[in-house]
C-alpha cells in the first residue's frame, strides 16, 4: 500500500512516541554569541573569478520546553562589499533526546553521544559559523566537550570540510571553534570564528 504525504510526515512527527524517544528532563534557555571572518569566491561576467572578503557577528536565543518543543530566534550581522546585511532566521523545532526536526534542520541520535544531522542558520555566526548550510556528524570526546566534523556551503561557492569543537569553561558556559576550508576556480574559500554560548537549565 502507497502512502501518502501525509500519511509519512505523520508517521515522522509521531516516531519518537512509538519508539519511546523521550524529550530532555528538564526545559533550558541558551544564549550564544559569535564573531568571525573569511573568505569566498566570486565569478564575473567574463567568468574570471575573485576573492570576496566578509567579517560577520551572531546571537542565538533559545528555549527549550519540558515537552518536545523548542523555539528561538538566530541573527547575524555581516560585513560585505563595505555594506552590512542582517540574516535574522526563527528556530521552531520538535526536539527529543534522540530526534529533532524543525526550522533548523534534521538531527538523528543524541547530542549526548553520537548524532547526525542536516542544518540550516543554526549557528552563530551564520556565514564563518558552519555556514548556512552544513551536514555532518557530532560526538561527545570528553566529558561536556563536543566535536562536529562534516562539510558546508553557502555563501562559499563549493562544498568544503568544516568542523566544530565546543567545551566547558564553567558550568553553564561554553566556548567554541568553528573552521571551515575549500576552493573555488583557485580561491581559497574559508572561514573562522569564535564564540561562546550560556545554558540555563530550568527545574
Amino acid at each position: 500500500m502507497k502512502l501518502s504525504t501525509l500519511q509519512k510526515l505523520s508517521f515522522l512527527l509521531l516516531t519518537p512516541y512509538i519508539v519511546g524517544w523521550m524529550p530532555a528532563d528538564s526545559s533550558y534557555d541558551e544564549y550564544a554569541l559569535g564573531v568571525g571572518q573569511g573568505q569566498y569566491a566570486v565569478y564575473d561576467c567574463a567568468g574570471n573569478v575573485h576573492p570576496n572578503s566578509f567579517v560577520d557577528g551572531g546571537v542565538k536565543v533559545t528555549h527549550k520546553f519540558v515537552s518536545p518543543f523548542r523555539i528561538g530566534l538566530n541573527a547575524s550581522i555581516v560585513s560585505l562589499d563595505k555594506k552590512a546585511r542582517v540574516f535574522p532566521y526563527p528556530d521552531l523545532a520538535l526536539d527529543y533526546r534522540y530526534f529533532s526536526l524543525g526550522t533548523t534542520g534534521i538531527r538523528i541520535g543524541s547530542e549526548d553521544d553520537i548524532y547526525g544531522e542536516i542544518s540550516l542558520l543554526d549557528q552563530v555566526p551564520s556565514f564563518s559559523g558552519k555556514g548556512f548550510l552544513h551536514a555532518g556528524v557530532g560526538m561527545k570526546v570528553a566529558k561536556s566537550t563536543h566535536l562536529w566534523l562534516g562539510m558546508n556551503t553557502f555563501p562559499y561557492n563549493n562544498t568544503g570540510i568544516a568542523g566544530q569543537i565546543d567545551f566547558p569553561i564553567s558550568n553553564d558556559q561554553f566556548l567554541f571553534f568553528n573552521g571551515r576550508a575549500g576552493q573555488s576556480g583557485g580561491v581559497s574559500e574559508y572561514g573562522f570564528s569564535i564564540g561562546t554560548r550560556v545554558r540555563i537549565t530550568n527545574h
